[in-house]
């Protein structure tokens, strides 16, 4: 049993060691991943963006623009203006 434990401590310790080296030489700033995930973000921020302004613009436009005159069809088939 004294075995398992000391197989047990020897992976723990390896492990942690294995995180720490993880970390890198410098330690600072942002990598190309993480580049690259910031302007996929803005891609589709932007990509969301555009239409959501076009549509916003037509309704705004629908509210607050000029009333059309249109012809009304009536049951007999003739049109009578508003």
């Amino acid at each position: 049993m004294k075995n398992v434990y000391r197989i047990i401590t020897l992976i723990a310790i390896m492990q942690a060691t294995s995180a720490f080296a993880a970390r890198g030489g410098e330690g600072g700033g942002i990598g190309l991943i993480g580049w690259v995930f910031i302007g996929f973000m803005a891609l589709i921020i932007t990509f969301q963006l555009v239409p959501s302004l076009m549509m916003f613009g037509g309704m705004m436009a629908g509210i607050f623009g000029k009333e059309n005159k249109r012809a009304e069809v009536t049951d007999n088939g003739k049109t009578s203006d508003r």
